[in-house]
């Protein structure tokens, strides 16, 4: 019995391949060239021709570094780059296994865009970060006159906004 064998896209695991650096999300040709399977300097010499082919806007999406050779200790050149930065880098390759790898990247920057949206703005963060202030003004307030009174202002809108998040976190579901 002969199997077919689907034409997949592959999952790349986003927090393997994509990092954040402060709002921005990268790769770099390290992991460009693993999932391509492209040898890197192969990699290196395509960044160079579209970062000069780009200009500024190359310049401001790849930026040269270093990284150390775990087996040898020896430095060698690599780029990170940002999203834009391997959509422009990739669009160059072709074949079905280069639109396989380039689509998994691209859901990549898109599952790590989300997961670190979540992290930063999602409710869970929201609701720890209100409880840390709680308890910070709580611990204020227990030095002092001074830190007392101000907890007694701030103990009414910080609870408040804690019962708010709380709230939101667990919607009362209606009954019927």
């Amino acid at each position: 019995m002969k199997e077919h064998v689907m034409n997949t896209v592959p999952v790349l695991n986003f927090l393997d391949f994509i990092s954040v650096d402060g709002e921005t999300l990268k790769t770099d040709t390290l992991k460009v060239a693993q999932v391509h399977k492209k040898r890197h300097d192969d990699i290196l010499r395509l960044v160079r021709k579209r970062v000069a082919e780009a200009g500024d806007w190359g310049l401001r999406n790849f930026t040269e570094a270093r990284y150390i050779d775990a087996q040898n200790g020896q430095s060698y050149p690599m780029f990170t780059m940002t999203r834009e930065g391997y959509q422009f880098l990739v669009w160059k390759m072709s074949g079905a296994k280069a639109v396989k790898h380039q689509i998994a990247f691209i859901e990549a920057f898109k599952a790590m865009e989300t997961y670190v949206r979540n992290q930063r703005e999602g409710l869970r963060f929201r609701c720890m970060a209100k409880e840390l202030e709680c308890l910070d003004s709580a611990r204020r307030g227990s030095f002092h006159g001074k830190g007392l009174n101000q907890r007694k202002q701030e103990k009414p809108i910080l609870e408040a906004e804690l019962a708010a998040l709380m709230v939101e976190a667990q919607p009362a579901l209606p009954l019927h």
